[in-house]
């Protein structure tokens, strides 16, 4: 048995409903911590249909991919496209390590009340003038229901802590949706922050060199907050500090220290005002 071949799509449930849930890792072997967390879930979900779960039962169809290949990535797409929930796992992208955060895409209003029920620190909304965000799902987008693309951490590393926090989230959105019923998480207490279109700056590289950061993704900034500074790659001096220009949250910052000029160094969302879900 080739231990390296990809995991079929988990389909669990109710066979013959409408699937309720979908939920992708497009990033194949690259997002090691979405391929650990959808397969954990996958197996949690498993041990409430066949009753070894000593409590919860699973309501609705729940298709999971934790980690399909670049060649049925398309296939796995079309089948999982019929969910009312699409949940896109994907990382912070571009040599970024991310706040876990839900990102949307031009989103209509049960979108946007759905989306806080994640209970991750941030969700952020992008405008239908932003190219989607999503990392390999785009038949998603034109489909019924309702798309989420999750995002957190970085690519090729597997992040514990963090892989917690996303199961956490994901069963508590299970239970929140009704799709697991007889079941309850213990709520972790977080600040939550809902960041409307325009509010996100990208904070970009002046120079080349090797991108040193000094803060993790989650922290408060405030204008003129050193962020890192850029050195030398070859003669390791300093070549200059990066501040932030602008006040808000940190959501995700560059770990690959390679840098060229106009290279996004961090991103950073401004407190606009509370507009969010209605």
């Amino acid at each position: 048995m080739d231990n390296d071949a990809p995991p079929p799509l988990h389909d669990l449930g109710p066979a013959q409903r409408r699937p309720q849930l979908a939920l992708v890792n497009p990033r194949w072997k690259d997002n090691i911590n979405a391929q650990f967390v959808l397969a954990r879930l996958a197996s949690f979900l498993q041990a409430l249909v066949s009753g070894e779960a000593p409590r919860g039962q699973l309501k609705h169809r729940v298709l999971i991919a934790p980690c399909p290949s670049p060649e049925n990535l398309n296939e796995i797409a079309q089948m999982t496209r019929s969910a009312y929930y699409r949940i896109e796992l994907t990382t912070g992208g571009h040599g970024m390590d991310a706040l876990p955060q839900i990102a949307l895409h031009a989103p209509n209003d049960d979108e946007r009340a759905t989306a806080c029920l994640f209970g991750l620190p941030a969700v952020i909304e992008h405008g239908a003038d932003v190219p989607s965000q999503s990392a390999g799902m785009p038949s998603w987008l034109g489909a019924p229901g309702e798309y989420f693309l999750l995002q957190a951490g970085r690519t090729a590393e597997l992040q514990p802590a963090l892989c917690e926090r996303l199961f956490h989230s994901l069963v508590n959105f299970l239970i929140h949706t009704g799709i697991v019923a007889e079941l309850a998480l213990a709520e972790v207490e977080d600040d939550f922050h809902y960041f409307n279109a325009g509010d996100e700056f990208v904070l970009l590289g002046e120079a080349n060199g090797m991108f040193v950061s000094r803060h993790e993704p989650g922290r408060w900034l405030q204008a003129g907050d050193l962020v890192g500074h850029i050195y030398n790659r070859h003669s390791g001096a300093l070549s200059t500090d990066v501040c932030a220009p602008i006040s808000g949250l940190l959501t995700a910052i560059r770990r690959e220290p390679l840098v060229d000029e106009d290279t996004p160094l961090a991103i950073i969302q401004k407190k606009s005002g509370a507009k969010g879900p209605r």
